[in-house]
């Protein structure tokens, strides 16, 4: 395990020393690279559970929603029900003198 340990750290120690020579950095600018790129990530992170965060609350907020325009559609259908029940007998008079009416005009209407 050790040496496995010793070949990781060297292998690691290896490629800074390239990226170092390929990018001309000093080890100064190379910890500082690392250490905004350790931020960043940090930074994404927090923002990325703020938004999950975020998420959640708002889908809590539409189950809530939803269950509010359900009531207020039961409440809408139990209204309409109501006033057709009301509207039923004055639909009938109304179509009853309808009726009539046609029937007089019928009747004076000019056979030919």
């Amino acid at each position: 395990m050790a040496k496995f340990f010793r070949r990781s750290m060297a292998g690691l120690g290896l490629s800074l020393a390239a990226y170092m020579l390929i990018n001309h950095k000093t080890p100064k600018a190379v910890y500082t690279d690392v250490k905004d790129y350790v931020q960043e990530v940090l930074d994404a992170a927090d923002q990325l559970q703020s938004a999950r965060e975020d998420f959640s609350d708002a889908s809590s907020d539409l189950t809530v929603q939803m269950a509010h325009a359900g009531e207020v559609f039961d409440d809408i259908a139990t209204e309409v029900d109501k006033f057709q029940f009301k509207l039923e007998p004055h639909l009938a008079i109304m179509k009853k003198y309808s009726d009539h009416l046609q029937k007089t005009l019928d009747d004076l209407a000019p056979k030919a």
